[in-house]
C-alpha cells in the first residue's frame, strides 16, 4: 500500500504480518523499542519521540519491513500528528550501528592502557620474591664460619609478604630490608633455610649454612718430675783374723 491510502498505523500492522516477523524481533533488528512501536501500530503517535526521532524510527522500519520511510515521513508531517523537535533533539542510538572511527580510537586507546598497566604490574603480584643475603658472607663460594654461639642473619627481599628463616616468621621492613639473631645450635656446619612468599605468587627457598667451630680454652699445666741423686757409701771392712793365743 502507498502512503495515499491508508493510515500508518493499518499499513505498519499488514507489513510485519506480511513479514511474519515478531514484534520483539522487529524491535531488535531496528533498535526501536517495543513500547514505542507497539504506540505506531495504535497510531498513539502522541506518545512516540519528537523529530527528529520519529523520522529516524520511520527510516529504520523502513529498512527491516521494506518500504519507503522518506514517503510515510512526509505524510505524516504533513498531517501534524507529530510533535515538533526541541533544540536538543537528536537521533537515538541505533546498538546495530557502527561506531564513529574517532570513538573506536577512544576506546581502543582506553584498552590498551589499561592491558599496559596490567601488564606492568603482573609480574609484581604474581611474581616470585627475590632474596639477597647481605651478611653472613661467604667467601669463594664457602660458608662463613664464626666461634660465637650466636650471629646476625641479615639481608634485603623484594615481592615478599612474608619472609621465615627455619620456620620462624621475620619482620620485613618497608624498604624491603630484614635481620633476625639465630643461634648455633651445633659444632660444624649449620643450615639455615630463608623462605619468602607472595600471597598471589610464588615462593622463593634459599639456604644459608654456617660453620660454627666451638674453641675451648684449657690450660694443662706441666709438671716436671724431678728425680732425687742417691749417694750410698759402703764401707768395706776388711775381716779381722784373730790369732788364737796359745796357752
Amino acid at each position: 500500500m502507498e502512503p495515499e491510502e491508508t493510515t500508518f498505523e493499518i499499513f505498519l500492522r499488514d507489513r510485519i504480518k506480511e513479514k511474519g516477523i515478531s514484534l520483539k524481533k522487529l524491535s531488535d533488528l531496528s533498535g526501536i523499542a517495543s513500547n514505542h512501536i507497539e504506540n505506531l501500530l495504535r497510531g498513539d503517535f502522541e506518545h512516540v519521540p519528537p523529530t527528529p526521532y520519529f523520522r529516524g524510527y520511520l527510516m529504520r522500519l523502513g529498512e527491516v519491513l521494506d518500504f519507503d520511510g522518506e514517503a510515510w515521513w512526509l505524510k505524516i508531517k504533513k498531517g501534524g500528528d507529530i510533535g515538533r523537535s526541541g533544540p536538543a533533539d537528536a537521533l537515538p542510538n541505533n546498538r546495530f550501528a557502527k561506531e564513529s572511527p574517532a570513538k573506536i580510537v577512544a576506546i581502543s586507546t582506553v584498552v590498551l592502557a589499561l592491558l599496559f598497566i596490567f601488564a606492568f604490574s603482573l609480574p609484581h603480584i604474581i611474581g616470585k620474591p627475590i632474596i639477597t643475603i647481605t651478611s653472613p658472607t661467604s667467601t669463594d663460594g664457602n660458608p662463613s664460619v664464626t666461634t660465637s654461639n650466636s650471629i646476625v642473619i641479615q639481608g634485603t627481599v623484594k615481592n615478599a609478604d612474608s619472609l621465615y628463616i627455619n620456620g620462624d616468621e621475620v619482620t620485613i621492613s618497608s624498604d624491603g630490608s630484614w635481620q633476625k639473631n639465630v643461634l648455633m645450635p651445633q659444632n660444624g656446619i649449620n643450615p639455615f633455610e630463608i623462605s619468602a612468599k607472595k600471597f598471589l605468587g610464588g615462593t622463593t627457598n634459599i639456604m644459608e649454612q654456617v660453620i660454627y667451630n666451638a674453641l675451648s680454652t684449657s690450660s694443662n699445666s706441666m709438671s716436671q718430675i724431678t728425680s732425687p741423686t742417691s749417694t750410698s757409701s759402703s764401707t768395706t771392712t776388711a775381716p779381722t783374723t784373730t790369732a788364737p793365743v796359745k796357752k
